[in-house]
């Protein structure tokens, strides 16, 4: 096994703590290294580009705070994007949303800009019907959220515009 994974699995194996109903976010990104190992990267697989870039940032500091572990899974799901493997990074961004309404409610910002996220992976695929009902929901949840410089219901909804164009 590659020295640089022993402190990720020893990280993921400690921030387990008793099991529950729903995925948590330790047994996601387990599952990210278990199965999603695919694509490269400037000729390296995204998940050894992934673990060095969280190596770089120190695993442990990342690991302990949950802002830290939500950036590390975006950072892992733009990995994806680059490599063009879109159907994992689909799949990353569905465990995302699990993960936000688990852990931050229905009505989220986080779940907002996953959907938002979303909808562009299926524009870029050609699936606008698709890309535009996910902005939809990135537009209703956040018309619903307080209005600051990271709401995007105004970008959401001129990107709706210009699909159904």
């Amino acid at each position: 096994m590659k020295n640089y994974l022993i402190p990720l699995f020893t990280l993921l194996i400690a921030g387990c703590g008793t099991p529950c109903p729903q995925q948590t976010y330790d047994e996601m990104l387990n599952d990210v290294v278990q199965n999603f190992n695919v694509g490269t990267v400037g000729g390296d697989s995204v998940l050894n580009v992934f673990v060095q870039k969280a190596q770089a940032d120190s695993i442990a500091r990342k690991y302990s705070n949950p802002a830290m572990k939500e950036e590390m899974m975006f950072d892992l799901i733009s990995e994806y994007l680059q490599a063009g493997q879109f159907d994992n990074a689909q799949q990353l961004y569905d465990n995302m949303l699990e993960y936000a309404e688990q852990k931050y409610g229905k009505i989220c910002p986080m779940k907002a800009m996953v959907y938002f996220e979303k909808a562009h992976i299926y524009e870029q695929s050609g699936d606008l019907e698709n890309a535009i009902k996910m902005m939809q929901k990135s537009a209703a949840m956040f018309e619903q959220l307080p209005k600051n410089d990271f709401n995007r219901y105004e970008d959401a909804m001129e990107f709706i515009r210009m699909w159904r164009e």
